[in-house]
């Protein structure tokens, strides 16, 4: 039985809708472009003995020797969680399985189920991530030749009779249909054959529709430059922190602007000192409400010139303000 997985982008979200094994209607969306990014960022270094050992399984398969079928189908689902190209590579093989184990196929079982299809995908995506990579530092990102339309960025690239033939993305004929996707909407449908499928027509949108990319300050990986105005940051989780690189970026900008500026400092030490009177009861806390927001415009017209900070200072100590 063939698995029915699509994928189709409106500009702005990329949509992936399947039948699960079990019947149910499954999708997942993203903000478009996230999935590509994800896809270059997998590691897939420490996959190759994975998908190895999935091959070796599928060669005994050719013996009819089944004892590690559950096996690979566990494998298969813990890869679906890795990314969700990967959701279409378990979908086609559990498909393939059951086919298997059912007798519903033709032919030679190792043509049905060839093991090198599983044993070079780490290879195959190593191969797209770096193609993907130089395409992104070439044209796509936002700072490479930002006076020529991406288009043109991209024609250069592709010119026959140049270094760049084997560095390049590999556009190949790809299962596209125009159809109803909901209730508003006639878009083209992408049925994806193999993962590389759906690289190759996220590229295409991403190409046509002109989008250019900036690289994050806080993780040094890229994310669309239209997506978040004119932040420096992209929304990814950043380390093991719990924040996104947008929130780590900012409090550094903070901390670095802190750090230039002695009327921010004078002003953070005072505020200190005075937020502390309120624990101790020596003042109400709307006393020293008041004298924030005085302390602020203050500090503000030091910042735009229009006061000393010898001025701010003397002010400060006064005592005339708690």
């Amino acid at each position: 039985m063939a698995i029915d997985f699509k994928v189709y982008t409106d500009g702005n979200r990329e949509y992936f809708l399947w039948e699960a094994p079990s019947g149910k209607k499954m999708k997942k969306d993203f903000e478009f472009t996230q999935s590509l990014l994800d896809f270059m960022d997998l590691n897939m270094e420490n996959d190759f003995d994975t998908f190895n050992d999935m091959g070796k399984i599928v060669q005994e398969l050719y013996q009819q020797k089944k004892d590690n079928l559950v096996s690979l189908r566990a494998t298969l689902d813990k890869l679906a969680l890795k990314h969700i190209y990967f959701q279409l590579l378990r979908l086609k093989w559990l498909d393939k399985l059951d086919d298997y184990e059912n007798e519903r196929y033709h032919g030679k079982v190792y043509d049905f189920m060839p093991y090198k299809s599983l044993t070079h995908i780490p290879m195959n995506i190593i191969t797209a991530q770096n193609q993907i990579k130089f395409m992104f530092d070439r044209a796509l990102d936002s700072t490479a030749n930002p006076k020529e339309p991406i288009q043109k960025r991209m024609a250069a690239l592709y010119k026959k009779n140049t270094l760049n033939a084997d560095k390049v993305f590999d556009f190949r004929p790809i299962p596209l249909n125009f159809e109803r996707v909901d209730d508003s909407a006639m878009v083209e449908v992408l049925h994806p054959d193999s993962m590389i499928d759906i690289v190759d027509y996220l590229m295409r949108e991403i190409i046509r529709r002109e989008i250019s990319f900036k690289v994050c300050k806080s993780c040094g990986k890229y994310f669309p430059a239209i997506a978040h105005g004119n932040t420096e940051f992209c929304n990814r989780l950043f380390q093991d922190t719990g924040k996104i690189c947008r929130d780590i970026g900012s409090l550094a900008k903070w901390r670095e602007k802190v750090a230039a500026s002695p009327a921010i400092l004078l002003y953070n030490k005072h505020y200190k000192t005075r937020f502390s009177r309120i624990r101790a009861g020596k003042i109400t806390r709307e006393i020293f409400q008041e004298w924030a927001a005085l302390a602020r415009d203050y500090r503000d017209k030091v910042m735009a010139g229009e006061k000393t900070i010898e001025e701010f200072e003397d002010w400060l100590k006064s005592g005339r303000w708690v």
